[in-house]
């Protein structure tokens, strides 16, 4: 089969910031878009697109939706997303609280997180040998079948679904020798697909990629 992967990158420069303006006031600024693949193993947003230095911070995430939901941030302040999934997109915002000249200063970044993922795989059907077409059997060879595919998955670090299984009589020796056929899905990006990338630089993440999918492929 073929596997086509297209890439997009969106990127912004962020606003001018209002730095030199009185500490006084509370400021907001729109951080722009963020796009995580799903499955990433580790992704970290900053609470500020822009390092900041500033004495003693405090950062405070939120999330616009219904139900309230607890966050991992590092003490730098960084969203940490761990196995992200497409439930996660939505928009967020990082309040970043400290004192300037003895003056309670506060801004807020605002950002629209989206999940995507890099659709592409492959369809790969087994063929295999067997004497017998017993329901039990078979069974019993597919169980097996499927523990050595999970060790698979986890070295290769790609996702196999199982989706049909027949048996049937061979063409050479219908009464004496059977087929065992088994399909299964292959989806090249699994879980810590990119435990060896850097996901704030975009080059080595679609360096990344390029190198799972001739990997995994």
């Amino acid at each position: 089969g073929i596997l086509t992967l297209v890439l997009c990158s969106c990127s912004a420069q962020p606003a001018s910031l209002p730095w030199d303006l009185p500490a006084i006031s509370d400021w907001e600024h729109q951080g722009g878009l963020v796009f995580i693949h799903t499955e990433s193993s580790l992704y970290s947003l900053p609470c500020s697109p822009i390092e900041m230095e500033v004495a003693d911070p405090t950062y405070r995430w939120v999330q616009d939706r219904a139900t309230p939901k607890l966050f991992s941030v590092t003490k730098e302040g960084h969203l940490l997303f761990q196995h992200f999934q497409a439930g996660d997109s939505g928009k967020y915002s990082c309040t970043i609280s400290y004192m300037k000249h003895g003056v309670p200063v506060s801004q807020t970044f605002h950002y629209s997180i989206f999940g995507y993922h890099v659709l592409g795989g492959l369809d790969a059907v087994l063929l295999f040998h067997s004497k017998l077409c017993e329901d039990e059997r078979t069974k019993r060879f597919l169980w097996g079948l499927q523990n050595k595919l999970r060790q698979l998955e986890m070295e290769q670090h790609f996702k196999l679904q199982l989706t049909a299984t027949f048996c049937f009589p061979s063409l050479n020796n219908p009464s004496d020798e059977f087929i065992i056929q088994v399909q299964l899905e292959v989806s090249l990006f699994g879980p810590h697909w990119d435990e060896h990338c850097n996901s704030q630089d975009m080059e080595m993440v679609t360096d990344c990629y390029r190198k799972t999918v001739r990997h995994n492929l």
